[in-house]
């Protein structure tokens, strides 16, 4: 997606060294840098400790101190990552786009999407659109795999998908399942911990069994209905086990069947939103799973109180 100008106007109501993004008078990242430092990240865990101003790296969280250049080349040689203010910003400018990509994408920008693919793709755009989905349809759609940061770069095979099942539903949440399993092949590299292997936590099958019983689907939505005992149980093992994930240098995943990934993943992301919920279908042939944990089913509480 072509992302539309960004203005840079100065603010009175924040420090001189800071700065915010807005998206429509909304703040949506904010972090500070020092000009004429460099930032230097202990990546390496070096023992050794630098002169400078401690903070913390905007996108990651990762200590770090903002340094002079003279202490630049004693971090260089202890390990540390250095870059300059510049690049801290634009770095994060571009994880903040990437986050919020579903929010910019309105739908004179998939206009002019769909325009570009129309010149080589004539008879794809003219089977799918007016008759089969509507420009609505289509945006609603980029916009699921956007916000699950799966790449919308691939437009041709996700107009044929939703060709192939616009005849069947059209239900923007059912076409984002059904390009993500044709898209699978091309986006779940990004979850390999190494070459064909994805490491993740699952559910035992009698919970996702019970849990797809839960599911609420309307025109506009899908999500759980689950009693709070269920839900926190869920959270707290969930979150356990991401940490841990997080702990061992591994991206937080958990991996369900198709019916149940999108309803868990709306449920659970507010708490947990950097957990990639996937779905089995979705992953190669050839992609192996390891299991870093299994969630099984919350004891009854009725039968924890007897006890």
């Amino acid at each position: 997606m072509i992302i539309p100008p960004i203005a840079i106007r100065d603010s009175l109501e924040i420090e001189p060294n800071d700065y915010r993004f807005l998206l429509r008078g909304k703040a949506m990242a904010a972090a500070s840098v020092i000009p004429n430092r460099w930032l230097a990240m202990n990546v390496s865990g070096s023992q050794v400790t630098l002169r400078g101003v401690p903070t913390r790296e905007p996108v990651f969280g990762i200590e770090a101190v903002w340094i002079t250049e003279e202490e630049k080349r004693t971090a260089e040689i202890n390990g540390y990552s250095v870059v300059d203010a510049v690049s801290v910003l634009i770095t994060h400018l571009a994880e903040t786009l990437k986050q919020i990509a579903h929010l910019i994408l309105t739908r004179q920008e998939v206009q002019s999407l769909i325009d570009r693919i129309k010149e080589s793709n004539p008879s794809l755009v003219a089977e799918l659109l007016p008759d089969l989905v509507n420009l609505g349809i289509i945006q609603r759609v980029l916009q699921n795999l956007l916000r699950e940061g799966v790449p919308i770069k691939n437009l041709p095979l996700i107009l044929e998908t939703l060709a192939d099942y616009a005849t069947i539903t059209k239900n923007p949440d059912e076409l984002s399942e059904q390009v993500r399993r044709r898209l699978g092949t091309y986006f779940i590299g990004q979850y390999e911990s190494e070459p064909g292997l994805v490491r993740a936590i699952t559910l035992d099958p009698g919970l996702e069994q019970t849990l797809i019983t839960r599911i609420q689907r309307s025109h506009f939505e899908t999500t759980l209905a689950l009693d709070p005992h269920t839900a926190q149980f869920l959270l707290r093992e969930l979150t356990i086990r991401s940490n841990s994930m997080a702990e061992q240098g591994l991206s937080p995943i958990t991996i369900l069947s198709a019916e149940l990934r999108l309803a868990f993943k709306r449920f659970f992301e507010p708490s947990l939103p950097k957990l990639a919920v996937l779905a089995y279908q979705e992953l190669p042939a050839q992609t192996e799973i390891q299991n870093i944990g299994i969630i099984t089913a919350p004891p009854n509480p009725k039968t924890q109180a007897a006890a």
